[in-house]
């Protein structure tokens, strides 16, 4: 026989569609919670779905993770030193599971330093990175010493605990321009958008500072302003001019380096470093 129901008995056919029979079991009022994280009728109560602020919990969509990106550019070179300087105050997950929230509020609220180190020396503006690479120019400390690094172009990157800042090959820059063209007979566009859009400077071709940084909360101010602090200052680059002018001149043979003072000694016993 078919059982049927009345306005005050529930029907437990879960495919039923009779309207006289109460359903109440797949509908839920106010009072009472949908357990099944499937449904859409919208006349269940699914605020077990929606977390809110009061709860403690947080709704784990891409908009609400506040996941941004810049791109820090500057056509100066880095002090190598206070560059270092400040990558080792760079914050090292701890654990192999990202947890975006956790950089979030990190980010938003500071964190606790482990060890026995001051606080206020390790605090980093990076805490919501995510990812960073692109090229950076680190001046030579000395050019006696590491001349190289004038010429060529390094490649920064960092993902998770792993960073690393290696050689890329030579900045366009070290070439004549004489030497470019034969290099991009073939491709001829591919030039003229070096030309155009890598050559950020007349005085110093493409070398240039261009990294793109990517994270949750990101403080673009902070990371920009951290950044600019390690580049050399004025006094730092006339310095740097001068004995890069040495050496093309020794380079030429223009300078005698026999006796006298060193080569490299302008104005003094400074170097970079």
């Amino acid at each position: 026989a078919t059982a049927t129901a009345t306005a005050t008995s529930v029907c437990t056919d879960p495919t039923c569609t009779d309207s006289t029979h109460d359903h109440s079991h797949h509908g839920h009022t106010t009072s009472s919670a949908c357990a099944d994280p499937t449904c859409t009728d919208p006349t269940h109560d699914h605020s077990h779905h929606e977390h809110t602020v009061g709860n403690n919990e947080r709704s784990t969509s891409t908009k609400n993770l506040g996941i941004g990106s810049f791109v820090f550019k500057a056509a100066v070179p880095f002090h190598a030193g206070r560059l270092m300087n400040l990558l080792n105050k760079w914050p090292v997950p701890i654990k192999d599971t990202l947890d975006i929230e956790l950089l979030q509020d990190a980010a938003r609220d500071g964190y606790e330093i482990r060890g026995d180190r001051n606080p206020d020396d390790v605090i980093s503006p990076f805490i919501g990175v995510l990812r960073s690479k692109g090229f950076c120019w680190l001046a030579p400390s000395s050019f006696r010493d590491d001349s190289w690094r004038h010429d060529t172009a390094m490649y920064w990157s960092h993902a998770g605990k792993h960073f690393g800042i290696t050689t890329a090959g030579k900045w366009w820059g070290s070439l004549s321009k004489e030497k470019m063209s034969d290099y991009f007979q073939s491709n001829p566009r591919e030039l003229d958008r070096i030309l155009q859009q890598d050559f950020v400077s007349d005085e110093w071709s493409d070398r240039r500072q261009e990294i793109v940084f990517i994270g949750t909360s990101l403080k673009e101010d902070k990371i920009t302003s951290a950044l600019q602090s390690c580049l050399l200052n004025e006094s730092e680059l006339g310095l740097y001019r001068q004995q890069l002018k040495n050496l093309m001149d020794l380079s030429a043979g223009a300078i005698s380096v026999g006796g006298g003072p060193s080569l490299f000694d302008v104005g003094g016993t400074g170097h970079l470093g």
